[in-house]
């Protein structure tokens, strides 16, 4: 359909919450919010009865080559540096062709089935470089997704392939659903020679910060520091993580603009420590979310900081406030790399709308919306999901593949892959 009415449920556009108002969706825009009442009934409509409408989620920090790594198992590892030793810098050596492809495949559903309709991507795959990111675009873009894709520079593996990272960066030509950054590991893992390489890219960076604290130790706790030498920090880059970052760390990166990523769930699966969320956005931090490619679901990402932010603080007054604020920072990330969309519902803007299985049961307004997304919404699946104004997914079923099938590829695919990777 190039033209239809969203109705039925109340409207939360990212700014208000609007009752007894439909969406006009027409050329893969929001043509109108209006009061139901003011649109033809010859129109198309698609009645939600009574879910949530919500702006289509962004993930600002995900792993779409960790797909195929789903239930593996690895040699056990007693620290952050060994899980990375023994699990992902083993896996993305032997990723191949195909298994970029499923592994890209595979997240876009996952995104489609919980919302997410905007990614930013932080991609390796050290097996495989030249070309990686145009695959990873191609399934973004087959899915009807938008996305923000970058690959990962480090010294890991020895200059040359450092050098065909950096390449694979500069090479990737942007379209106009699927944006770049510069993709940067952590600052372990790159020498100042190769900081030198890329310091005067354009484009803003992507990287892994203070993650876990060996970062900082290897950094002679001058991490921030030394990225502002190279001139990482500015304010289109994301650090993600941020866990072992310093007050006055803090207070550097929120001097320069930066976006910091919070990804609350894999810092606990990892041992890697609890970021302050409270803290950080008291000394001003901007701060997004991401799920670290622990998973897509974006809904679950907020309910998971909220309930960390109060355990940590010990105090039931924190937290409500900072993941509002952080939910409309990750929101706003769109109006940064895109110019048809700001990541809420406004007229003009491109039609990315999730819809929610939750039917509010209490009274809802934009005063209290927020409670309703982290008590109620956060515990219920996503109904429907449309992405450009196509409906790509809705009540448990993806319209633009076939689940699976791909289901059964991607088994395949790991299968070999968690066998190479053991060798």
């Amino acid at each position: 359909m190039n033209e239809y009415i969203l109705t039925g449920g109340p409207v939360f556009t990212g700014k208000n919450l609007l009752s007894g108002h439909s969406i006009l969706v027409e050329d893969g825009k929001i043509n109108k919010i209006a009061p139901s009442e003011e649109f033809s009934a010859d129109i198309d409509s698609i009645d939600i009865k009574g879910r949530l409408i919500t702006p289509g989620f962004v993930n600002a920090h995900h792993h779409f080559y960790s797909a195929l790594a789903t239930g593996m198992t690895v040699k056990p590892s007693s620290s952050f540096i060994e899980i990375l030793e023994n699990l992902w810098w083993k896996l993305d050596k032997n990723l191949t062709e195909d298994d970029i492809r499923l592994s890209a495949r595979c997240t876009a559903a996952q995104c489609a089935k919980t919302g997410v309709t905007t990614i930013f991507d932080h991609h390796a795959s050290y097996g495989f470089i030249r070309g990686s990111l145009d695959i990873i675009k191609e399934e973004i873009e087959a899915a009807g997704l938008s996305g923000v894709v970058c690959f990962e520079v480090s010294d890991r593996n020895g200059a040359e392939p450092a050098d065909a990272a950096i390449e694979e960066n500069r090479a990737f030509e942007e379209s106009a659903r699927v944006k770049k950054l510069f993709g940067l590991h952590a600052a372990f893992t790159i020498s100042d020679k190769t900081f030198k390489k890329v310091e005067n890219e354009k484009d803003g960076f992507h990287i892994h910060c203070a993650e876990d604290f060996s970062d900082v130790l290897a950094n002679n706790e001058k991490l921030i520091e030394r990225l502002e030498k190279f001139s990482i920090l500015k304010p289109e880059t994301l650090l993600a993580h941020g866990v072992h970052l310093r007050d006055d760390e803090l207070e550097k990166v929120a001097k320069h603009g930066s976006t910091l990523v919070h990804c609350p769930d894999s810092n606990m699966h990892n041992g890697v420590g609890t970021f302050d969320l409270v803290r950080a956005t008291g000394l001003g931090v901007k701060i997004a979310a991401g799920t670290d490619g622990m998973y897509s679901n974006m809904l679950k990402v907020y309910k998971t900081a909220y309930e960390v932010s109060r355990n940590l603080n010990r105090s039931p007054q924190v937290g409500f406030e900072e993941t509002y604020k952080m939910y409309k920072n990750t929101q706003n990330l769109c109006g940064s790399f895109f110019d048809d969309t700001d990541g809420l519902l406004t007229e003009g803007s491109r039609a990315d709308i999730a819809i929610l299985d939750y039917r509010p049961h209490s009274p809802i307004s934009i005063e209290n919306v927020w409670g309703h997304i982290l008590y109620g919404a956060a515990e219920n699946p996503v109904y429907a999901t449309i992405a450009g104004g196509k409906l790509i997914y809705i009540d448990g079923v993806l319209r633009f593949i076939d689940e699976e099938k791909l289901s059964e590829e991607c088994a395949e695919a790991a299968k070999l892959l968690w066998e190479k990777s053991h060798q």
